[in-house]
């Protein structure tokens, strides 16, 4: 089942705050391994594919009010990169444990792929997964 309304044609971007723009141009580049441009020298941008994924200061954001949500932790649940393979998932896993960074869950499968979580250098929960696109056709 695909996404399908008049209104919304995608997600355009996702942005996280982020405590130190430096960290975030090592994690994007160096551990991510993907180009980035820097938005009016504060803001890292990294495309990808017709999204944008945006990573910023507190004082760049747009509602500073409300940085935390209603139950006192942070918004967003955790945010997903998407694998080619399911070995790409295990791979990847193994690359973020070489930068140190903490592994939440370890790669295993589930009813729709498979998946592991780690959180980026600034405490977000990120799932790196592999999604199987054939299980919705069985």
């Amino acid at each position: 089942m695909s996404f399908n309304t008049p209104w919304i044609k995608g997600i355009g971007h996702l942005a996280i705050i982020i405590d130190d723009l430096e960290k975030g141009k090592w994690f994007f580049g160096e551990v991510l391994q993907s180009s980035f441009y820097m938005y009016k020298g504060e803001q890292i941008m990294v495309e990808m594919g017709s999204s944008v994924f945006v990573a910023k200061l507190s004082k760049d954001a747009v509602d500073k009010t409300r940085q935390v949500g209603q139950f006192g932790k942070q918004v967003l649940d955790h945010y997903g990169f998407q694998a080619e393979s399911p070995s790409q998932v295990d791979a990847f896993c193994q690359r973020m444990q070489s930068f140190q960074l903490e592994i939440v869950r370890e790669p295993h499968d589930r009813s729709d792929g498979r998946a592991f979580y780690f959180r980026d250098p600034f405490g977000n929960l990120v799932e790196y997964f592999w999604y199987n696109r054939k299980k919705d056709h069985e």
